[in-house]
């Protein structure tokens, strides 16, 4: 399924893990620490709108996968992604 979703997409993908080249995997815990310290973070919620309006998390922003590519020059490299 996520080779499908990044060759839908375009991203490379790490053929070990089945993520986009580059990607980690960040636990919960982590993601909550990472705010704590203050950390430039942004959750995105890459679901369509109809699925985000029923349930995000909060403080989450909702940018479609199938949008993903055109937005990600919107951040600086120095903010950490996190994708739900």
């Amino acid at each position: 399924m996520a080779a499908a979703a990044a060759a839908q997409t375009k991203f490379p993908v790490d053929a070990k893990t089945g993520r986009a080249v580059g990607a980690k995997e960040m636990a919960p815990a982590t993601v909550v620490q990472q705010e704590k310290l203050g950390k430039k973070l942004v959750i995105i919620d890459v679901r369509d709108a109809a699925e985000y309006k029923k349930d995000t998390i909060q403080g989450a922003i909702n940018i479609p996968l199938d949008q993903l590519p055109a937005h990600l020059k919107d951040f600086s490299k120095d903010t950490t992604l996190v994708f739900t």
